[in-house]
């Protein structure tokens, strides 16, 4: 998929007459299988504060997320990619996120604890308008009414 294929985040948008919502929902489908699996990522990304590597999948970041989308223009497979967010506890959680697309799980993985710090990096990472849906609703029902 080469970057000009790969759109802003709108319902209306297609890649190859396929409709991004349409290809999101078969990775996320495989998005288990795939997350942090070594043997089939197309990069190594290291996030300052966090002790691991994660193993990425190129279109699974940059079809939810403008940041990754810059950030790949210029990454080739194999290469090892180093990031800073403002809240690297809470990055984990976002990635698998963006790999099953489960937001009921990622949903109930916020507490008022954390959820700041989760927005925080929703927000650095300019996530797709789904992930600040979850993060609203969550918002609306623990956060607000406390």
């Amino acid at each position: 998929m080469s970057d000009q294929q790969v759109p802003e985040f709108s319902e209306q948008h297609m890649i190859d007459g396929i409709p991004v919502p349409y290809i999101l929902h078969q990775l996320h489908q495989l998005g288990p299988q795939y997350f942090n699996d070594k043997s089939t990522a197309f990069a190594e990304l290291r996030v300052e504060g966090v002790d691991r590597p994660f193993y990425v999948h190129k279109e699974y970041l940059v079809l939810q997320s403008s940041f990754f989308k810059d950030l790949f223009r210029d990454v080739s497979g194999g290469d090892i990619v180093s990031i800073s967010v403002p809240a690297p506890e809470a990055f984990e959680r976002i990635l698998e996120y963006l790999y099953d697309g489960d937001g009921d799980k990622w949903y109930e993985s916020l507490t008022t604890e954390n959820y700041y710090d989760v927005w925080e990096n929703v927000e650095y990472l300019r996530l797709h308008p789904q992930a600040k849906a979850v993060c609203t609703a969550f918002y609306e029902a623990e956060v607000d009414s406390e």
